[in-house]
């Protein structure tokens, strides 16, 4: 979760102001550094992401996610970070076009608010009655196609 990008949607929540200092005093001046083996790295700045085991994560997600784009044609599902989302229709073709309409949205949503998707993750899965010999057309998700 990119910090300034959670303050500006905070606001827009119109959340107190004494709220949001906060939020800013508890995600800003974050710091790591990596040991591999017996070597350090150098210490770094956290500028997303919120603290792992934190109470905050779900409501902070929550927010960052909500304006997420909802259409009546698909489903949005989240759950931690996590997201997937479900079209149905009686024609094939109808379900695919849709989806890749919301793929495309999230890759502009995600390259808007600086979420980083891994894609090797990402998958398609289609459930339908009946076999068909037809080839499907194959659904992409930041210029790679989906399995």
């Amino acid at each position: 979760m990119w910090h300034n990008g959670l303050i500006y949607k905070l606001i827009q929540f119109k959340i107190p102001n004494y709220l949001i200092v906060i939020l800013i005093n508890y995600l800003r001046n974050r710091t790591f550094r990596v040991k591999l083996n017996h070597t350090l790295s150098n210490i770094e700045s956290i500028k997303a992401r919120i603290p792992q085991g934190s109470m905050l994560n779900r409501l902070l997600y929550t927010i960052y996610t909500s304006d997420f784009r909802k259409t009546n044609r698909i489903m949005n599902g989240f759950f931690a970070d996590d997201t997937a989302i479900l079209s149905q229709d009686s024609t094939i073709n109808y379900v695919i076009h849709t989806l890749q309409k919301g793929l495309n949205n999230i890759e502009k949503w995600c390259t808007l608010w600086r979420v980083a998707i891994n894609t090797d993750k990402a998958h398609a899965d289609m459930f339908r009655k009946g076999t068909s010999r037809k080839e499907l057309k194959t659904l992409s998700f930041f210029d790679e196609d989906l399995t």
